[in-house]
């Protein structure tokens, strides 16, 4: 199994190409299997340390079961170990959950990207219980905790990182965001789970803690890896000239991304907003919305229109 030493790099996260049609309420077979095995093959092949599919981005939530068992046999036979592979398994119920894990590990994936079920938010007994119970079924698949408080009604605070880490072994890495909290949590677990920064919140979180800080997340690679892998290079040779002026470039992109609303207005908007400037970026057809995320105010996806135009410029200074 993956343990922690192993989480380091790049990880690319990956939307689930739709087909044209895909937005409607009557489509029935969306997945684009063709675009979503080349987008893979892509990163693989650009040099990403990781991959992370069939999360928020991956539209784990409007995916039929079929469709969902479509895209995730597709990533990781395309993936084939070369990498190490989080899919994402998140429902409505540990049951679900569990028929999910057990898919994934009998293919062959690495691990998943775990968040909580979340109809009735969890309590910090509940919560912690599910992480243990998880890692006690399946102990030779690692699990990334999907850290996202908005879609999990959940605030993932200390107290909980520390249970984890000591009832819930193969917790070995979250997807998390820039924490000015990040040494305390690596001390009350012991550093026995990775804090994945967003790339955003790369450089920032890398200058803290060194030592601890060398892996990150992004959606971004899935407009083209250059820039993110840049980043990565720099952090790693502890550059941190070169770090900075790349985290500024990447900040440039980022200025017409987020809605007016910050955070909160962006919650309802998240899907929408990566898949429009992903295709805007052009390096994939991450195709039509899923309902019923597919409806956005024309102003937010100008923005992220933008964003992907700003990406895709980036691309040709570090490529």
């Amino acid at each position: 199994m993956l343990s922690v030493n192993d989480i380091k790099g790049l990880y690319a996260i990956t939307p689930t190409p739709s087909k044209p049609g895909a937005e409607r309420w009557d489509a029935t077979d969306t997945v684009d299997l063709d675009e979503l095995a080349r987008l893979t093959e892509a990163l693989v092949q650009s040099g990403v340390n990781g991959m992370v599919a069939m999360g928020t981005t991956g539209e784990c939530a409007t995916l039929t079961n079929s469709e969902w068992e479509q895209a995730a046999a597709c990533v990781i036979e395309t993936v084939r170990k070369r990498v190490p592979l989080f899919v994402g398994t998140t429902a409505l119920g540990t049951h679900e959950i569990v028929r999910r894990n057990r898919f994934i590990l009998d293919l062959g994936a690495d691990g998943t990207m775990l968040g909580l079920p979340m109809w009735q938010p969890c309590t910090l007994d509940m919560a912690v219980q599910f992480y243990a119970d998880m890692s006690e079924a399946f102990p030779q698949l690692a699990i990334m905790a999907y850290d996202n408080p908005g879609a999990f009604r959940f605030n993932f605070p200390p107290p909980f990182w520390a249970q984890v880490a000591r009832r819930a072994p193969t917790v070995i890495c979250t997807k998390h965001g820039p924490d000015p909290m990040i040494s305390a949590l690596i001390g009350m677990t012991q550093g026995k789970i990775r804090f994945l920064p967003h790339i955003a919140g790369a450089y920032a979180m890398a200058r803290i803690e060194p030592e601890h800080n060398i892996a990150f997340w992004a959606t971004e690679a899935s407009m083209g890896p250059e820039p993110a892998l840049a980043l990565r290079d720099a952090i790693d040779a502890g550059d941190w000239a070169r770090a900075k002026a790349i985290d500024t470039d990447i900040g440039y992109t980022m200025q017409t991304f987020f809605p007016p609303g910050g955070m909160a207005e962006f919650a309802s908007y998240n899907i929408q907003l990566e898949k429009i400037r992903f295709d805007e970026s052009g390096y994939c057809k991450a195709g039509p919305i899923r309902p019923p995320y597919h409806v956005i105010p024309d102003t937010i996806e100008q923005g992220a229109r933008e964003c992907g135009r700003r990406w895709k410029a980036l691309r040709g200074k570090y490529g």
